[in-house]
């Protein structure tokens, strides 16, 4: 019998309540979750390259009688699309004496003591205002040298489902809730219809003044 394809959804669903949760230890060591964009190009390399050929065409034929704007232009979505394969290269580690973590050009580890929760997010704060059903973030909740809860948030851009669900079960976690995240999860809610709160303000006064002027 052909095994289920696990989806996203699937993880979130079965994990959603472990952000309540803390962290009491791992299962094993060397385990490992890593976004590598540059295997994700090299696989899809002539989709890539295809898709590359089709922007420049659309863009040099809408810019043909300005060549200084198409260099410009070119330059942007260049230094872009090079920043954002290099900025969502990252690597998650569980070593036997703290969680390794790399990030683009920075790596650290973090001692499990510090380690709070793991957990598969489906908002961030890039796409807080575009509800999407594919786009989700690994979640590392820890504390800082004044005991402070922080969040790092790593994308599934170039994560499986598998590698990411395998990731996840290797942390111990204790079943009783956590009222001090219970609480963290009601602020982050609160800062998110604020973030949506003033979006929605913004556009909307930007639409007032463009029909006022009209």
């Amino acid at each position: 019998m052909e095994q289920k394809k696990l989806k996203w959804k699937d993880i979130y669903n079965s994990n959603k309540q472990r952000k309540y949760n803390e962290i009491i230890g791992i299962k094993n060591d060397n385990v490992e979750l890593e976004s590598n964009s540059f295997k994700t190009l090299k696989k899809r390399k002539y989709i890539i390259i295809i898709s590359i050929l089709v922007i420049i065409l659309l863009l040099v034929w809408t810019f043909r009688r300005d060549i200084k704007m198409l260099f410009v232009v070119l330059a942007f979505f260049g230094i872009a699309s090079i920043g954002f394969f290099v900025f969502n290269y990252f690597k998650l580690r569980c070593e036997k004496d703290g969680l390794y973590v790399r990030f683009g050009f920075q790596e650290g580890k973090f001692p499990y003591n510090r380690v709070k929760n793991v957990y598969l997010s489906r908002f961030n704060d890039y796409n807080f205002f575009i509800p999407t059903k594919k786009i989700y973030s690994v979640v590392i909740r820890y504390t800082d040298n004044f005991d402070r809860l922080k969040e790092l948030s790593f994308p599934n851009y170039f994560l499986t489902p598998e590698d990411t669900e395998k990731f996840l079960s290797n942390f111990d976690i204790k079943e009783a809730e956590e009222g001090r995240y219970v609480q963290y999860e009601r602020i982050k809610l609160f800062k998110l219809l604020g973030k949506i709160f003033v979006f929605v303000f913004f556009a909307l006064l930007v639409l007032g003044v463009f029909f006022m002027k009209r």
